[in-house]
């Protein structure tokens, strides 16, 4: 694996606070994304996605590195599930304090990539990123939202210093979790790492082979360029152009409350 470039940012500028993680080693290259928490119980004194991306990386040191996909995810499962030390009706009833995470790993010894959640990836140019169907309708609710602020006279600069749309879809967003690996959940239905997830059979499975060029990447990238510098640059330009994420992007967040981009991201790219 030849690295070309790679990086890792929090939101917030401070990487001590990035619930993204970045995972390379000779046999497995992954980027991890901590679910940012809806619930109150810290971890070590971190949120829980932040503990739970700390929990998978070191799990991936673990590998043989002839393991294949649903080995790999199964075992991810488990370390997170190791975390609840047995409280598992308290955490099936108090879903919001989960530890969640999503991911997209590559693998050496089977020259395939495996997603499973919202993590992002490219093959030569050619990009999958799977949208969730719940965050697409909250992101209309929210766009609808402050649109109705700023006719109401409020400033896309008051807006951005504090969201008050936050407060607004937060229930939503909270009880969005029951839609996690769950066949119930029609087309709103989302897969993520949580501990309890028995099921990876939606993981997405991609072979690549010698000599392809493979960009993996968390979903702060609202779109994912051919490069560090087109992806970044389409983050400026969509802050200057949109910093409210309601017209041009419309996202569940924006670059508000002191945040400097929409979420943690984490980028690299390299040569298979």
């Amino acid at each position: 694996m030849q690295i070309i470039e790679k990086f890792i940012e929090s939101k917030y500028g401070n990487n001590a606070l990035c619930e993204d993680g970045l995972f390379i080693n000779e046999k497995f290259i992954a980027v991890m994304d901590g679910v940012t928490a809806k619930g109150k119980i810290l971890w070590n004194n971190k949120t829980s996605g932040f503990h739970a991306k700390e929990i998978l990386m070191d799990a991936m040191e673990d590998f043989n590195g002839d393991e294949n996909a649903f080995q790999v995810l199964k075992y991810l499962n488990m370390q997170l599930h190791k975390q609840y030390h047995g409280n598992d009706e308290y955490f099936i009833k108090n879903t919001a304090e989960r530890l969640r995470s999503t991911i997209v790993i590559y693998s050496q010894m089977h020259k395939q990539i495996w997603s499973f959640g919202d993590c992002q990836f490219s093959i030569n140019g050619q990009a999958a990123k799977k949208e969730m169907e719940i965050d697409l309708l909250l992101a209309e609710v929210r766009s609808a939202y402050l649109h109705s602020e700023l006719i109401s006279g409020k400033s896309v600069e008051e807006l951005c210093l504090s969201d008050p749309s936050q407060e607004v879809i937060f229930p939503f967003i909270k009880n969005q979790l029951y839609f996690s690996n769950c066949d119930k959940g029609g087309k709103y239905e989302f897969s993520v790492l949580d501990g309890f997830c028995n099921e990876f059979s939606k993981a997405i499975i991609c072979d690549v082979k010698k000599g392809d060029t493979v960009i993996l990447a968390s979903d702060g990238y609202p779109r994912l360029e051919s490069s560090l510098a087109e992806s970044e640059l389409f983050i400026k330009e969509l802050k200057e152009k949109d910093p409210l994420c309601i017209d041009y992007y419309k996202a569940v967040s924006g670059f508000t409350n002191k945040k400097s981009s929409i979420d943690d991201r984490t980028y690299i790219k390299f040569v298979v």
